[in-house]
């Protein structure tokens, strides 16, 4: 394995290494992951380092980790190939680390939908409400949207993972859950 020096070093070189793996154009690297031309010429350049959700598209497009990506020289063939099957492996710990999630997610909507279901049950039968709570229903109802959006995002997350963790290794269906 390759000593570990200045990661801007390897980032650079490695995203122009392996786009030339792939036989990409800075401009077809680019489309496949939402950017510019410019913005891979200037991150290969040294000039820019990409945000880390544009760090996460590249590792996974790569199909290398953040931390190879980005301390790592890439450029060997031992190397790369040792940085892939990483990639690809899934232990046992992260299988169960991800249904903790799945598991606590849906603890969690359950919980919110019976306060909410609660919430509307008493408000019909409640006549002349103040002011100030009639105000605290709103804004219950306000962090209700605001919490069904996040369950909602973190499920796709969930659910992302999983993708890329049958992607890996099919034969492995625990984790078909969610």
């Amino acid at each position: 394995m390759a000593i570990i020096k200045d990661s801007t070093v390897f980032l650079q070189s490695n995203i122009r290494t392996l786009r030339k793996r792939l036989s990409h154009s800075q401009e077809e690297l680019a489309q496949r992951i939402g950017l510019n031309r410019g913005n891979i010429a200037s991150y290969e350049n040294g000039s820019a380092e990409p945000k880390i959700c544009n760090l996460l598209k590249l590792a996974n497009l790569f199909k290398v980790t953040i931390i190879d990506l980005t301390q790592r020289d890439l450029s060997s063939e031992d190397t790369y190939n040792t940085a892939i099957q990483k990639w690809q492996q899934t232990t046992d710990a992260e299988k169960e680390f991800i249904k903790g999630f799945i598991d606590h997610s849906s603890e969690i909507e359950k919980f919110l939908q019976s306060i909410h279901t609660c919430q509307k049950y008493k408000m019909k039968f409640v006549e002349n409400v103040p002011d100030d709570v009639k105000f605290a229903f709103y804004n219950f109802e306000q962090l209700y949207e605001a919490t069904q959006s996040l369950l909602r995002d973190n499920k796709e997350m969930i659910g992302f993972i999983c993708c890329k963790m049958k992607e890996h290794q099919p034969e492995d269906t625990s984790l078909n859950q969610g």
